[in-house]
């Protein structure tokens, strides 16, 4: 099967870094439920700013989840 990819170009509004280092724990949670992901009226998650879907089967959210997980040592510092 060929993969098709679809290219677009849209304006995103987004946090800044030092902005979400800022964030308390309930901010980053609107955050992340209200702006960075969504699940569409087809079940699909997608990302919040720019719509583009992350996962359309179970199993592929399981690999999504699966790929945060293994990236986890890799971002910031421990939280206190």
């Amino acid at each position: 099967m060929q993969n098709s990819r679809l290219k677009v170009s849209i304006e995103i509004e987004a946090a800044d870094i030092p902005t979400m280092h800022e964030m308390t724990r309930a901010e980053y949670n609107d955050y992340l439920t209200n702006e960075l992901l969504f699940v569409d009226h087809h079940d699909v998650l997608r990302s919040g700013h720019g719509e583009f879907p992350l996962a359309v089967t179970k199993e592929q959210l399981d690999m999504f989840i699966s790929h945060l997980q293994s990236l986890k040592h890799k971002v910031g510092a421990e939280s206190a």
